[in-house]
């Protein structure tokens, strides 16, 4: 099985519940590890597991109106990465940096098989 990679995607962009998270932006960052299984000799990018796809989806982010919740960006990656048939498991890190102070970083994560997305039982 093949592993694509894209760790330390960072955007900043207006996320959180506490009253101070709607006053600025702030950093967010993404770690994405898709497994699948691509064509075996790729010839093309669409024969791979292309990871610029990942990065520009958070890199939009930037632009878009106040989430309250990581959770909802979780939801959001977790979707748009099994849109890909051929992914089978994801690991995925939503993690604010700076919210909390004395903190490297905060944040959710999933680790879900296919079969889970699909059966909605992660």
């Amino acid at each position: 099985m093949f592993k694509m990679l894209a760790k330390g995607i960072s955007v900043d962009m207006f996320v959180g519940i506490c009253d101070f998270e709607y006053l600025n932006k702030q950093t967010v960052v993404v770690n994405v590890t898709a497994w699948g299984k691509p064509k075996f000799k790729a010839e093309s990018i669409n024969d791979c597991l292309d990871y610029s796809k990942v990065c520009a989806l958070v890199h939009s982010w930037t632009n878009r109106k106040h989430v309250d919740l990581v959770e909802t960006l979780l939801q959001e990656l977790i979707e748009f990465v099994f849109a890909d048939q051929r992914i089978e498991v994801v690991d995925i890190e939503v993690l604010k940096p700076d919210v909390i102070k004395h903190t490297d970083h905060v944040g959710v994560g999933a680790y879900i098989t296919r079969e889970e997305f699909e059966n909605k039982t992660y």
